[in-house]
């Protein structure tokens, strides 16, 4: 590796990212959203149905052990070359990684063209011959407006009012707005940032909602079983991936 790389990880590796060094399953985020919500995500999506049987019962548990078992770390934007390269790039046909899921935004709006630094990561590992396998999870925009279906509204608003309890009518003009996913979605980023015209003519109000707060309080939500939430497709994807039993099957360019 490059010293400027060497010099990228000693930065980053500190006492919680160097457990990527010791995992062969890892999962890389771009932040701390991602990082929150995933426990709670994983138990939704790995949990057996209440008729499972006993075999059922007992790989659902096995699953979601590989997944607490799973080494996760944030990128903190996305520079992910590095981290990959660490995991996946092999030294005498031996790398670290086995299973690596790599989720990130796409910053673009559903049906626009992905940016071309997503398939540039999807190729490091074939172009590098590693015997890992990557799996690359984006966003269709940025986490937050994914998480918005017609069946996750209510969880989404639990968690909402609990950052902000004195915001039930922003919520409701969130619901009323055209697009209530990217409506949704300004509610974390500042005034000057927005898109959204209100019924006044003006953009938006109201104080941004922190992000790593809201998955705080998403997650106790989502404690609840009761709760109706459907995962992003996206990330159910990655969450199977990395949890999955036996030894992936590596494609070749």
């Amino acid at each position: 590796m490059s010293s400027d790389r060497v010099r990228h990880l000693d930065r980053y590796l500190d006492a919680t990212k160097s457990a990527l060094l010791f995992s062969s399953r890892a999962i890389l985020v771009e932040g701390i959203s991602e990082l929150l919500l995933l426990p709670a995500l994983a138990e939704r999506v790995l949990a057996a149905g209440k008729d499972a049987d006993s075999q059922a019962a007992r790989e659902a548990f096995e699953a979601l052990e590989r997944f607490f078992g799973t080494t996760r770390v944030i990128v903190d934007g996305v520079g992910f070359e590095v981290y990959l390269r660490v995991l996946l790039a092999p030294v005498d046909g031996i790398c670290l990684g086995r299973r690596v899921a790599l989720i990130t935004d796409t910053d673009v709006a559903p049906g626009e063209p992905e940016p071309g630094r997503l398939q540039s990561l999807r190729d490091l590992p074939l172009r590098w011959g590693s015997p890992g396998v990557l799996h690359l999870a984006a966003a269709p925009r940025t986490l937050e407006p994914a998480l918005w279906s017609g069946g996750n509204i209510e969880a989404l608003r639990a968690a909402f009012l609990r950052c902000a309890p004195r915001s039930e009518d922003r919520w409701k003009q969130v619901v009323a707005a055209a697009d209530p996913a990217v409506a949704f979605g300004e509610l974390f980023v500042t005034k000057t940032s927005r898109t959204i015209i209100g019924t006044d003519g003006e953009l938006a109000k109201g104080t941004k909602i922190s992000k790593g707060r809201f998955a705080q309080e998403l997650a106790d939500v989502l404690a609840d079983p009761t709760v109706e939430f459907t995962v992003p497709s996206y990330l159910a994807d990655a969450i199977r991936f990395i949890t999955a039993s036996g030894a992936p099957s590596v494609s070749t360019p």
